[in-house]
C-alpha cells in the first residue's frame, strides 16, 4: 500500500501545506510562494509528486492534490470539475449551462463545464469530463460575480448575463427546449439589467428571441410590461429563426419558432 513517507521532505511539506489550507487544485506559482523555490524546482517537485501518486495531473502545470486517504489509489479519485475549471485560466467566469447549474436551474447533470475567458485555451478531458472555455472579445467580459461554491468562490455569469448567454449560444446549453424548462423556474430577474446587457451584447437577434420567449413565460415568471415594451422598440426588421428554419411565423417578434418549445412551456 502507498504511503505518503515516499514523498520527500519538501514534498511533504507541500502536501501538508496544501492539505492544511483545504487547497485541492496547486500549480507552479503556488508552490514557489509555498516553498520559495525557483519555478524550475517547482515544476519538478510537482512531476515528482504526481509520479508517487499524490498529486492527479489535470494538464501541464495544472494538478489535484488526492486525498491522504486514498493516496494509494489516485486513479479512483475525481476532483469536482468546478473545482478544477476555476484554476484554468486568469480572468474567468463560468457561463451557459454551467452558471445555470450553479443558480439552480439546470433541469439535467452534465459532464461539460463551461467557462468564459479573454484568451484562446484548450479544451481540456478530466476523468472524462470536459472543460470547454469559450473565448470572448473584451467588450463581452462583463456581467459576472463572485458566488459561494461548497467551501471555495467562484467566479459565474449572474443570472441576467446567464439568460443572455443561453439565448445567444443554445447550443452550450442543452438546446432551446432545455433552456425553456429552466426558465420556468426563474424567480426573479433584474429586468433593467438585462436590458442593459441585451444593448451591450450588440446582437440584434437577442430582442427577437428574448421577447418571444418572456412573452410566451409571461405568467410564469411574472414579465413586467415595461420590458416587452422596451424590447419592441428595439427590434427590426428582420426575421430571425430559433434553431430551425421551419416552423410557425411569429409575427409581434419577428421570428420563426417550432412548435415543440411552447409544449416544453406547457409540459413544465
Amino acid at each position: 500500500m502507498y504511503t505518503l513517507e515516499k514523498l520527500s521532505g519538501m514534498e511533504q511539506k507541500l502536501y501538508f501545506t496544501l492539505e492544511a489550507e483545504d487547497e485541492r487544485v496547486v500549480n507552479a506559482n503556488r508552490v514557489m510562494k509555498i516553498l520559495n523555490v525557483s519555478q524550475m524546482h517547482a515544476y519538478n517537485l510537482l512531476k515528482s509528486m504526481y509520479e508517487k501518486g499524490a498529486l492527479d495531473k489535470v494538464k501541464s502545470n495544472l494538478y489535484v492534490r488526492v486525498p491522504a486517504h486514498i493516496v494509494h489509489n489516485r486513479g479512483n479519485y475525481i476532483e469536482d470539475p468546478i473545482i478544477v475549471a476555476k484554476n484554468i485560466a486568469v480572468p474567468y467566469f463560468f457561463s451557459y449551462y454551467t452558471a445555470l447549474s450553479l443558480h439552480g436551474l439546470a433541469q439535467q447533470y452534465t459532464k461539460t463545464f463551461y467557462i468564459s475567458t479573454i484568451r484562446p485555451i484548450r479544451k481540456i478531458i478530466y476523468h472524462g469530463n470536459v472543460i470547454r472555455p469559450v473565448t470572448l472579445i473584451q467588450k463581452r467580459f462583463f456581467g459576472f460575480r463572485e458566488m459561494k461554491y461548497e467551501n471555495e468562490r467562484v467566479m459565474a455569469s449572474d443570472l441576467e448575463r446567464t439568460v443572455v448567454d443561453v439565448v445567444n449560444r443554445p447550443e452550450y446549453a442543452g438546446g432551446y427546449e432545455e433552456i425553456f424548462r429552466c426558465m420556468l423556474d426563474v424567480e426573479k430577474l433584474n429586468w433593467q439589467q438585462l436590458l442593459t446587457y441585451i444593448d451591450k451584447m450588440e446582437e440584434k437577434i437577442l430582442v427577437n428571441r428574448l421577447g418571444y420567449l418572456f412573452e410566451l413565460l409571461r405568467k410564469q415568471v411574472h414579465t413586467p410590461d415595461f420590458f416587452l415594451k422596451s424590447l419592441q422598440k428595439r427590434i427590426s426588421e428582420n426575421i430571425y429563426s430559433f434553431e430551425q428554419r421551419s416552423g410557425t411565423f411569429n409575427r409581434k417578434w419577428r421570428i420563426i419558432v417550432d412548435e415543440r418549445l411552447e409544449k416544453a412551456v406547457e409540459a413544465g
